[in-house]
Parts: structure tokens; C-alpha cells; sequence
């Protein structure tokens, strides 16, 4: 993971509450990226043409959390006519300065006004605490977008000098939307069992003395957040599994996606006992399934299966 060699502007389309969300929708420049298929990585350049890299973000207002919503829809058509000019699907993305979003490249035959619909399903992660039965029901959100090139020219490109060095560039500054990085071990609730570094990526361990609501248990429960180091951002859509040896037995449970107000986007499941002392051992099955923008696109991908006892962390 590293810095990467420029820092590029934003401009803002527009936002709007659909539902239980609140949905951004912005641009920059084109822009090349990784994508990952299981554990394969194809790289996604810049096709010839005048384009945006249009990029979306959904969270909850109530609690600030943003929201993993899998690859939605977008259908951009012509304002005028309504005739539509492309549809795909918005990849689920990760990047230094926007953190998680969803986003691609979208090429635009002429300057002019365009109208852009977004289709978001019911989110897939379990839904825990207050967010238990939230996010339920599809939403589509649409937006107007004026796509002229003496516009997109002006959107500032920043030449970083730390470029090449390890670490990562500060989240985009904006008091229009949460920056998608999680909470600190210290505000997470549960006892802290500690972290574990393992692909780049931060395992924060929590052990709750009682499963919250939306977890069919009344035990203890097991809560991981994998994140980024630096910005703290999550890192979505990863198979994982963890085997606990408690009293001299090992249980092993893979852990499932979750969201909860306080916990965030996390991986957790019930275990029968689980206490401090005890010994974990995390094992990846599958990388974050996210397209990565420069920086990460060496990071998240290969994982050692990592073993902490409860409470000796950090």
C-alpha cells in the first residue's frame, strides 16, 4: 500500500434522501482502477473519448454509517429526449480520498444534460441493533447532470511529492456527507480483544458478553472489523472465518457480514464461550470483492491465517 502520485478534485451532482438512505452522487476526472474476481485482479484503463469517473455514496443519516449495497444499476439517459446512453452497474470501490463508494467510467457522446438513475437492492449484510429490518426494500435515486468539457478541465489534479511511500492519502474534506471510516477500538462496544495485521488490512477484534438483536443466540458474540490501516475505512464483501479454543476446545464459525450503528460494517458470529484469554485464529477465505482506485490496488489481497489471544492486543 501507498501513496499514490496525484490527488485529483471532485465536483458535486447532487444528493437526495430515497428511503432510509442518504445517496451522494459526484465525479472526476477518468479514472484507471483494479477490479477482483475471486482472487484475480484486472486492471481497467483509460478508454479513448470524453467521459466521467462517476462515483456515488449511500449511508444512514441517523447514525452516519455508510452502507454496502453491492454493485447498483445506473441507467444515464439523454435529459432531453430520454433516450438512454449506457447502462452497467457502479462497482463497489475503495480509495484513499473517497473511501468505500461505488463507481466507473462513463463516456458521454456530446456536452448536454443528462439525467442519471441509480437502483439500490435491500442491503445483503445481516442487519443488527437498530438497523434490524432497516434497509428491506429496493430504492431508486436520479439525478441531473451537466456533462460540458470546460467543466471537467477545471477539476484540480494535485501532484503528491510523498508519492511511491507508504501510507495513504487524507479522506476528501466535506461536511456534506460522513467519510466512511469506522470508529476507533476505543468506541467500539464489547470488550477489546485486540488487532491483528495480516494483507495490509486491520482485524479489530470485539467479544460482546450478549449477541445483539438481529443474531439468533443469546451468547456471546465474536465481532471483527477489517479495515484499512491509516484511514480506517472498511473493507467490504470478504470471506472469513475464525476458530476460538476455549477450556482446551476449538470451535470454528465462519463469520458472516453484519452492519450495526455502533459496530459498523463488520464480520461476527455467536460462539457457544468466547472469554479474554482465550485464542483466535482468523482465516481469510476471500479478499475484499472491491475495486481498488491507486494506492490500494497492491493491498487486501493476500492473507496469512493469523492467531491472537484475547486481550494481549493492541
Amino acid at each position: 500500500m501507498h501513496i499514490p502520485a496525484h490527488q485529483d478534485g471532485m465536483r458535486m451532482v447532487g444528493m437526495a434522501e430515497v428511503g432510509p438512505y442518504m445517496v451522494a452522487m459526484s465525479y472526476t476526472l477518468l479514472h484507471d482502477f483494479w477490479i477482483l474476481t475471486g482472487k484475480e485482479k484486472s486492471y481497467v484503463q483509460i478508454e479513448d473519448g470524453q467521459g466521467l469517473h462517476l462515483m456515488a455514496t449511500v449511508w444512514d443519516p441517523e447514525y452516519n454509517q455508510r452502507i454496502p449495497l453491492g454493485s447498483p444499476p445506473v441507467e444515464v439517459r439523454d435529459a432531453a429526449s430520454g433516450d438512454s446512453v449506457t447502462e452497467k452497474s457502479l462497482w463497489p470501490m475503495l480509495s484513499q480520498q473517497m473511501g468505500p463508494h461505488f463507481g466507473d467510467n462513463v463516456a458521454f457522446p456530446e456536452e448536454g444534460e443528462y439525467t442519471v438513475q441509480l437502483s439500490f437492492d435491500p442491503v445483503s449484510a445481516r442487519q443488527l441493533g437498530e438497523y434490524r429490518g432497516r434497509f428491506t426494500d429496493a430504492v431508486d435515486a436520479e439525478f441531473d447532470l451537466l456533462f460540458r468539457t470546460d467543466i471537467t478541465n477545471n477539476i484540480r489534479e494535485r501532484f503528491v511529492d510523498e508519492a511511491g511511500q507508504a501510507g495513504a492519502l487524507e479522506p476528501m474534506e466535506t461536511d456534506m456527507q460522513p467519510d466512511g471510516r469506522l470508529a476507533d477500538a476505543a468506541s467500539l462496544p464489547g470488550e477489546h480483544g485486540g488487532i491483528i495485521e495480516s494483507g495490509a488490512a486491520e482485524f479489530v477484534v470485539q467479544v460482546l458478553r450478549r449477541a445483539p438483536a438481529g443474531i439468533d443466540s443469546s451468547g456471546p458474540y465474536l465481532a471483527v472489523s477489517a479495515r484499512t490501516p491509516y484511514n480506517q475505512y472498511p473493507l467490504p464483501f470478504m470471506g472469513l472465518r475464525a476458530t476460538v479454543a476455549n477450556a482446551g476446545e476449538e470451535v470454528r464459525e465462519p463469520l458472516k457480514a453484519a452492519i450495526h450503528p455502533e459496530l459498523g460494517y463488520h464480520y461476527g458470529a455467536p460462539f457457544p464461550a468466547i472469554a479474554m484469554g482465550d485464542d483466535v485464529t482468523l482465516s481469510v477465505g476471500a479478499p475484499p470483492q472491491v475495486a481498488r482506485h491507486r494506492g490500494y490496488q497492491t493491498a487486501f489481497l493476500e492473507f496469512d491465517d493469523t492467531t491472537l489471544t484475547l486481550g494481549d492486543g493492541t
